[in-house]
């Protein structure tokens, strides 16, 4: 089991680090060309990816199990060589449990820490679903991950009136309706469970980076005119000491700059037709990504499988082909079979058959529903779904 865990471990890694690499060189190339929204939309091709990793692979099996040699009349198979237990991936599990537990902790502490810098969370007057602060400075910004709210500071009156104080609430209003809260709870999820990755956690960052960008062409597009507003208004909002690990906030870490933020608001928005285009080619890369990986990932074969039941003498006397029996033949089969979730095969096919006219091939797959495995190979990975190559000598008792 635990080589397992790091091994699906690995493969998610290896996938995410690849398409975090090739948005870290699309992303602003992109942004520049079609606009903040289909840069934010490029950060979909990590989690596609990883998950294109996890997916059973499509190549047909290709690894021989251990020869099975069935005697009419007896039986002398070859048994499997099995392996021990990992025990150095064991070993390894433990430390990367440990490290995911204390990412965990640190984010849980930073999130508290956050909270409590803000002190008691009391309804705005006349908006009861936003919050205000007890404290001067925290907010505007989505608090939490699955019960996200709009934070404003104690402040908040005073510091924003008329058309600034709805544009900054615009501001996280998109963020709500972009579902980004959640988004920034499952990123983080990924940091615990990929701690020892730095590309998982630079990308954590941009992909925050890009994201209030985006809202901020949401909130533009929608008010064109009070673009000089709303990048003054954003000097007041967002140059707190803190950025909130689950909710929605320009991220704290750095040097605090705003260059690229301001910037953007200064550049000419895209038409609304290039603006599609440059979502449907971010949704095609991340597609694509996912299908590449996909298609690069070896196929699950069961190279050792652990027999539960296979046939006996008995079936072989009833199933040897009498042809061959009556002309005292032996014969050769190679068969192709999925599993089935019980470990029972499914799906199987003759790859070859030696000698070939004395119907060898047709007796092994009357044979196949005698045949049943473990649920789980040697390297604790589950067998449902994987394909299975069993070489079956036809022999005679002498």
């Amino acid at each position: 089991m635990s080589a397992a865990i790091l091994m699906t471990l690995l493969r998610a890694n290896l996938a995410g680090s690849a398409a975090i690499l090739l948005i870290l060189i699309l992303r602003r190339p992109v942004r520049r060309r079609f606009g903040a929204p289909a840069a934010y939309l490029l950060w979909l091709a990590a989690p596609l990816c990883i998950l294109a990793s996890l997916l059973p692979a499509h190549a047909p099996a290709a690894a021989l199990a251990p020869a099975i040699t069935l005697v009419a009349a007896e039986v002398r198979p070859i048994a499997p060589v099995m392996q021990q237990a990992g025990a150095l991936a064991d070993i390894l599990v433990l430390p990367w449990a440990a490290g995911a537990a204390v990412m965990a902790g640190l984010f849980a502490r930073r999130q508290a820490k956050f909270v409590r810098m803000l002190g008691r969370l009391e309804p705005l007057e006349g908006t009861p679903s936003i919050l205000r602060g007890q404290h001067l400075g925290a907010g505007p910004f989505v608090l939490g991950s699955f019960r996200p709210r709009i934070v404003t500071p104690a402040d908040f009156d005073a510091r924003f009136e008329g058309e600034a104080r709805r544009l900054v609430l615009a501001h996280e209003a998109v963020h709500l309706e972009r579902g980004d809260a959640v988004i920034n709870g499952l990123v983080a999820a990924a940091q615990c469970l990929a701690w020892c990755n730095p590309l998982i956690h630079l990308a954590a960052r941009l992909l925050r980076v890009d994201q209030e960008i985006a809202c901020d062409a949401a909130v533009v597009a929608r008010r064109p005119d009070a673009r000089r507003l709303y990048a003054e208004t954003l000097l007041g909002a967002a140059l707190t000491p803190l950025s909130v690990p689950f909710g929605c906030h320009w991220p704290a870490t750095g040097a605090h700059s705003l260059k690229e933020r301001l910037t953007m608001l200064n550049v000419v928005p895209v038409s609304p037709l290039r603006r599609k285009l440059g979502l449907a080619l971010a949704g095609v890369i991340a597609l694509a990504g996912a299908g590449a990986v996909w298609a690069a990932s070896p196929a699950h074969v069961v190279g050792k499988p652990d027999w539960v039941e296979k046939p006996d003498g008995n079936d072989m006397v009833k199933l040897y082909p009498k042809a061959a029996m009556d002309a005292g033949k032996t014969g050769m089969v190679v068969m192709d079979c999925r599993v089935r979730r019980d470990g029972t095969l499914r799906a199987c096919s003759v790859r070859s058959q030696d000698p070939a006219r004395y119907g060898f091939g047709e007796a092994a797959l009357k044979m196949s529903p005698r045949f049943r495995m473990k649920t789980r190979d040697e390297e604790g990975r589950p067998t449902a779904g994987a394909g299975v190559t069993i070489p079956i000598k036809f022999a005679l008792a002498k």
